[in-house]
């Protein structure tokens, strides 16, 4: 799978952000968040011990997942990732390693909200080719 994430920019953005949500879908297309405490190495993002049982029966059906860091103050961006998981095979201690397809930043927009498109959220791609923001 080809990306056109912008790893570099997506680990600077990360700075601060301690916990994300690890987002699942099941087999009635229902999202199933947890809590988890990734990281970003290169390319991959990291989550280790995957205890829960429905993430799992989730990850075995479709590797499809999203992984989204709350904003660390009021008013901050939401980062979003979507990707592709690989799971290890040591059971209920099994870790995730995803390969990112997209990311992005999103809030709500404001008046002074630089967002590059003009919809209601202020919204920036984490592609190679977007400019800084």
């Amino acid at each position: 799978m080809t990306s056109n994430v912008d790893f570099d920019r997506l680990a600077e953005k990360l700075v601060g952000y301690d916990y994300a949500y690890l987002i699942t879908v099941d087999a009635e297309n229902r999202p199933h968040p947890v809590p988890v405490m990734p990281t970003l190495d290169g390319d991959i993002v990291h989550i280790g011990a995957l205890g829960g049982r429905r993430s799992r029966a989730n990850l075995a059906r479709s590797g499809d997942v999203t992984v989204m860091w709350p904003p660390p103050v009021p008013g901050g961006y939401t980062v979003i990732v979507d990707g592709t998981a690989e799971v290890s095979d040591a059971g209920e201690l099994a870790s995730v390693k995803i390969t990112p397809s997209r990311a992005v930043l999103i809030r709500v927009a404001t008046p002074e909200s630089p967002g590059e498109t003009p919809c209601y959220s202020d919204c920036v791609d984490l592609k190679v080719t977007a400019q800084g923001v």
